[in-house]
């Protein structure tokens, strides 16, 4: 193991004092990520320069790292929230909205669909509060109380987050843990089994209590064995990025079957609105068959050998801190493939979006503009966080901070630490509303504390963003937008009170099932 300092109890604490900062101006301060992340990262470059012998030269190869990290993860969250915004401003997520709707007369069934799978779906394109912003409001319109909703959406599609926004929780697990996508991508969906089917339990319960989960019992087995076989299948194929969008999309279909079949009321029919829509389903949809299309055409291997040598990356020399700490080089740090990274496809699907949109007489004149002004508006405070906190967390893990914080967790925990490991997930999401800054902040942590142990690190560091996915649901950040679309500002309390014990329940099945796979079942997984 690298050196370092030794491992005090002083030390621990000066390790730990960055995420405190981070705890202590969100939780108690109220600052937002932006300011937050900022304020964590001063902190992290000062103990890493006086305290753990970082260098200035050290420091700023960290921060460089940092950049490029970021850049790979905001360059899809801008052209997965642009997408949706050009689809939205032309009036076709409303169609979608508007299509699960007319599915079933079945109020639970309605509640599952729109809360667990549709919301889950909405994860898949955008993410980052687009789900709950657009379904929890629909769900209002149908009939469904407040409180309901909102909570309904957070714990719902939860499940859905990691291989959400094309995939970018997902990329940055293995941006800050280095396990390739091709290894921790199916277990990360083996491991997303048990919240897929917990969260649509869940959802049952919210809404009407145990009769409800009684009732909603054989739709949620069965749709969720559907949903949860389509995340390890697309993982499978190398399509991670469709891990959320596709086995969501084959939820919502199941539960049209269901509707059909099992949950089938006389008069379901009778009772339909044929008001005819602004357009047809497959004409708003068509943005996201291309986009489908163009993910599975890049994972072709004769496609993917034409563009693989068009790649932008940095190079990194070894480094070693004062107190003998080593950095290993790094070669193509955080290599983006320019033509099979998720952002030019997002790009792609957004202008075939238009052209079809132009050809049918469904484009709306300042679409364009509303679109930008809307993901700038959107992006530019979670791209200030995303920075300032991937740069934080590569300052920690470049000058020993995260591998003394480690051993630490090992030491105290022992082989109970994958019982534990969910709720490390849980709090960075709680602390800045997004798994892609939780992966970032903790993902390089449960490696060392892996390592230190001798368990697996490839499930650990898959129970991280299985966790940090988990703990969306009670993110403050989540919480406001949720409340506040359904006219519940300043009761944010009702909505957060109800999505608490579903998280803490989730996250122990979770560690658990970790505990299993680490301990029991896998000892020889590397």
């Amino acid at each position: 193991m690298d050196k370092g300092i030794a491992l005090t109890f002083t030390n621990w604490i000066l390790a730990f004092l960055p995420i405190l900062v981070l705890l202590s101006t969100i939780l108690l301060f109220k600052w937002g990520a932006p300011k937050s992340g900022a304020v964590s990262w001063f902190t992290a470059v000062i103990i890493g320069l006086f305290a753990f012998g970082g260098d200035p030269r050290l420091l700023a190869l960290a921060n460089s790292k940092g950049m490029a990290m970021a850049l790979y993860v905001l360059l899809i969250i801008w052209g997965a929230v642009f997408l949706y915004n050009f689809v939205d401003k032309n009036g076709a997520i409303k169609v979608i909205g508007d299509t699960m709707i007319k599915v079933t007369e079945e109020k639970l069934l309605q509640c599952l669909l729109m809360a667990w799978c549709f919301a889950s779906f909405m994860q898949g394109i955008a993410g980052f509060g687009v789900p709950v912003a657009v379904v929890a409001p629909i769900m209002l319109v149908m009939g469904f109380k407040p409180a309901v909703a909102a909570a309904s959406c957070l714990v719902g599609h939860s499940w859905s987050i990691t291989f959400g926004s094309m995939g970018s929780s997902y990329y940055t697990i293995q941006l800050a843990t280095k396990i390739p996508g091709e290894i921790i991508g199916p277990w990360m969906a083996i491991l997303f089994a048990i919240p897929i089917y917990a969260t649509g339990l869940a959802v049952c319960h919210i809404y009407g209590g145990l009769p409800a989960v009684k009732k909603g019992l054989p739709a949620v087995l069965i749709t969720g064995t559907v949903m949860a076989f389509m995340c390890w299948f697309m993982n499978k194929l190398g399509a991670a990025q469709l891990a959320t969008l596709i086995p969501a999309l084959c939820g919502c279909g199941t539960m049209a079957i269901l509707a059909k079949t099992l949950y089938r009321h006389e008069g379901d029919e009778a009772a339909q609105n044929h008001e005819k829509p602004y357009m047809g389903f497959n004409l708003a949809f068509s943005p996201y068959y291309i986009l489908i299309a163009l993910c599975i055409m890049t994972q072709v291997k004769m496609i993917a050998k034409i563009f693989a040598p068009y790649t932008w990356g940095l190079n990194y020399p070894a480094m070693t801190t004062a107190a003998g700490f080593a950095v290993k080089a790094e070669k193509m740090y955080s290599k983006i493939n320019i033509f099979s990274h998720p952002a030019p496809l997002l790009l792609f699907a957004a202008l075939c979006a238009f052209i079809i949109f132009k050809m049918a007489g469904k484009w709306k004149p300042g679409a364009f503009d509303g679109a930008f002004k809307a993901t700038v508006n959107q992006c530019v405070p979670t791209s200030i966080g995303i920075t300032t906190m991937v740069m934080m967390a590569l300052i920690m893990n470049d000058t020993g901070m995260t591998n003394l914080l480690a051993q630490g967790i090992a030491n105290s925990t022992g082989m109970l630490f994958p019982v534990f490991s969910p709720y490390i997930g849980v709090l960075g999401s709680f602390l800045t509303g997004s798994n892609t800054n939780s992966n970032v902040m903790f993902g390089a942590l449960q490696l060392e504390t892996a390592k230190v142990l001798g368990i697996s690190t490839v499930i650990m560091c898959a129970v991280q963003s299985v966790g940090g996915a988990v703990g969306c649901a009670i993110a403050p950040s989540k919480v406001l937008i949720g409340s506040a679309t359904v006219g519940l500002e300043g009761r944010e309390g009702e909505v957060m009170n109800r999505t608490i014990p579903y998280c803490i329940i989730i996250s122990l099945l979770v560690g658990i099932n970790a505990w299993i796979f680490a301990c029991m079942l896998f000892k020889d997984l590397p």
